[in-house]
């Protein structure tokens, strides 16, 4: 009966084969891997060091470190003794890493590599009780590794406290987008039933590869593991998320877990490349897509598509789409995409080419999945069907509420901000606006702070337009603007790499990026892009001018959560002057929010 997480881990050690390689990642020229056996020995050792350096059950432990094999031997051995892992991005500046060890009240911080440890020294630099371990040796001054703590005495190894599926397993800081970070307290009973749930609705075996690259210390990419762990699926970390395509066709993954930015840059490489082609490969590509497109529109609608369009279909997978497919490794079955909502355009044609990204829904409160689509049902433009066990309901201001196993126990030492998420009948609320349809298919429109109100009246979702512009070749990324104020306008960061070869096609060469964006040709093909996108909304939905930028917007620069959201107060405030300037004076409604 698997009711904890070191229910998982037994499960694990005792049910696949010693030599099976569970764990790899890249090292070097070649890859350094973990069999089932090793990662066994490699976490009980871990727990034996934990507990003699004084970690026992309750006591929380963080964690800075990328992804790679020995995430989880700490993550895991923290169960093994009924501690609690607290996680942290691997990306996180000294302040914020210091906060979370100060308020998670974290006895031990395990760091990895060189620069996190002089983060992490910098971190804790008068905090009493804390002590700073390398997850490797030699990462700096002062700071022992784990290989060099001592362990437990042979005769007080092997002894466990009962853990039950009530108890604490997590507190994972949500990234935020404005004020400090709440933790978010996970149970053992949270993490399982979402194994549970998931386990009969994916197609998975032990025969599966999957390639990790989501930070770990992100609650879907963790979970995700945990369910891939439950099937002893061979994970394969990539150190970012840069690093995807060269390693794709390495590792030629059969599942793969991401984020929409890699489906929507994946799709727009494949059509820019096309279009550069020209010619005769052009216009095969472009009767492939046709042929696809009937055939899926007809299988969309819920109908069987015809002998002779099927026919057409197996000839264009085939010869055409099946190099496509190549690029990706080759072997990929499905892939799920959560996080952001997924541009329609670029689900379909992934579809189309025989490639199925199901999106999903969750949050960091709710472990996270609360609905995904399945390959026998999959509705684009969904997030799926609600998961088994888990109860949706859709308030009257249209925000999506959330009852079941998978709701977290609150947020860690903050009870006033835990009965504002989760009413007393239990329902979280979500703070995310949308509906189900009659078969039962969730649909998310947007966050409820990030609807915009202009000052006529008329609310706009600035999500999905969003996403549409940057499922263009050339526009990377899009910003709304228009609370408060009479129409819509856009703060828009132009796809460099895509513009410097369409611009080298006219013959104009060695520009910097201020000087791309401020280039007349470039204003000219996002104004075409922009109207395009504009002829399928409605009136108050159309942008009606908009502002290049030079630089895209980046977690460096606060613009962004770690998890790769926008942060659309921050860009407010950093960008006023330009909003302004695309407004007249007696339209401009003095103070302005854009939402959390």
């Amino acid at each position: 009966m698997m009711e904890t997480l070191r229910d998982l881990f037994q499960h694990v050690v005792t049910t696949f084969p010693a030599r099976r390689e569970l764990l790899r990642i890249k090292s070097g020229r070649g890859w350094r891997s973990l069999t089932v056996r090793e990662f066994e020995r490699a976490t009980r050792e871990c727990a034996d060091k934990l507990r003699a350096a004084g970690i026992g059950p309750g006591d929380r432990v963080a964690l800075f470190s990328e992804n790679r094999p020995e995430w989880h031997v700490v993550d895991f051995a923290c169960h093994l003794i009924g501690a609690v892992s607290v996680p942290l991005y691997a990306t996180l500046p000294a302040p914020q890493v210091r906060y979370i060890v100060k308020d998670s009240g974290s006895k031990l911080l395990l760091v990895s590599g060189a620069e996190r440890a002089r983060t992490a020294l910098e971190a804790v630099a008068g905090l009493d009780g804390v002590q700073v371990v390398g997850i490797d040796g030699g990462l700096a001054e002062g700071i022992v590794s784990l290989g060099e703590m001592p362990s437990l005495p042979r005769r007080q190894r092997g002894t466990v406290t009962p853990l039950a599926g009530k108890d604490l397993a997590s507190i994972i800081y949500t990234s935020g987008t404005t004020g400090d970070p709440k933790g978010v307290m996970l149970s053992h009973s949270n993490f399982i039933s979402q194994v549970k749930a998931v386990q009969p609705l994916f197609p998975i075996t032990d025969r599966d590869i999957s390639m990790s690259f989501l930070p770990l210390s992100h609650v879907f990419e963790r979970t995700v593991d945990y369910v891939f762990f439950s099937y002893g699926v061979q994970i394969n970390y990539v150190e970012s998320i840069e690093r995807v395509p060269t390693q794709l066709t390495e590792v030629r993954p059969t599942i793969m877990v991401s984020v929409p930015r890699l489906f929507e840059r994946s799709y727009i490489k494949i059509i820019s490349k096309i279009q550069q082609e020209g010619g005769a490969k052009r216009r095969l590509f472009e009767w492939a897509l046709r042929v696809g497109r009937e055939v899926k529109e007809a299988e969309w609608r819920g109908q069987r598509p015809s002998a002779f369009a099927r026919g057409k279909y197996a000839v264009a997978k085939g010869r055409i789409f099946s190099k496509v497919l190549e690029r990706l490794g080759g072997r990929l079955r499905f892939s799920i995409s959560g996080g952001a909502p997924l541009a329609r355009e670029v689900a379909e044609f992934f579809d189309i080419i025989g490639l199925p990204v199901l999106q999903g829904y969750g949050l960091t409160e709710t472990s996270p999945v609360i609905a995904a689509n399945l390959l026998h049902r999959n509705r684009l433009g969904s997030v799926g069907p609600v998961l088994p066990g888990v109860e949706v309901r859709i308030a009257d201001d249209g925000e999506i509420l959330v009852r079941g196993p998978n709701v977290m126990m609150g947020y860690w030492r903050r009870p006033e901000a835990t009965a504002e998420t989760i009413d007393t009948d239990g329902w979280l609320h979500t703070g995310d606006v949308g509906y189900l349809d009659t078969d039962g298919f969730l649909f998310i429109t947007d966050r409820k702070k990030d609807i915009i109100v202009t000052s006529g009246g008329k609310n706009v979702a600035p999500q999905p337009i969003e996403g549409r512009l940057g499922a263009t070749p050339f526009i990377a990324q899009a910003v709304l603007i228009g609370d408060k104020f009479p129409y819509l306008t856009a703060l828009i960061v132009p796809n460099f790499e895509n513009l410097e070869v369409r611009l080298a096609e006219k013959g104009i060469r060695g520009l910097s990026r201020e000087e791309m964006a401020a280039h007349p040709e470039t204003e000219a093909l996002i104004a075409a892009t922009v109207k395009a996108v504009n002829a399928d909304l409605a009136v108050h939905e159309r942008i009606r001018r908009f502002t290049l930028l030079k630089r895209e917007f980046s977690l460096e620069e606060g613009e962004l959560t770690p998890t790769v959201k926008v942060r659309r107060r921050v860009i407010a405030e950093k960008y006023r002057d330009v909003i302004e300037g695309m407004y007249l004076k007696t339209q401009r409604a003095g103070e302005y929010e854009l939402g959390d």
